[in-house]
């Protein structure tokens, strides 16, 4: 499903991050919590990523269907107002897709058999 590259790791443990850091990200069962969060430093940091890496992981989650940005973001880039900088991007809400908690889970069943 994905290439193996820095980009890619950095992004898989950005995921792991935002999903351990952010309860409102967690999904408890198929049917359970599954609302916005807005990513932070903190899960940079715990992935450790400085702020190159973050947003080229960002950017690769983003690209590859594993988070969505919340309408509010959507709209204000179909205003034509593009997404000016990392900061705004990091700034908006988001939530993990279902593509997204598919790798969670493969993440999570790699991390029980080490």
């Amino acid at each position: 499903m994905l290439e193996n590259d820095q980009t890619t790791q950095d992004a898989k443990r950005l995921l792991a991050a935002m999903s351990t850091n952010h309860s409102e990200a967690r999904m408890v069962s198929p049917y359970g919590l599954d609302r916005p969060f807005s990513p932070s430093w903190a899960d940079a940091e715990q992935a450790g990523l400085d702020r190159v890496r973050r947003d080229a992981a960002m950017w690769w989650l983003i690209d590859n269907n594993l988070l969505e940005r919340e309408e509010e973001a959507e709209n204000l880039r179909d205003k034509g107002k593009g997404l000016p900088d990392y900061d705004y991007v990091y700034g908006s809400v988001f939530r993990i897709t279902g593509r997204g908690r598919e790798l969670l889970e493969e993440l999570w069943e790699e991390r029980r058999q080490q």
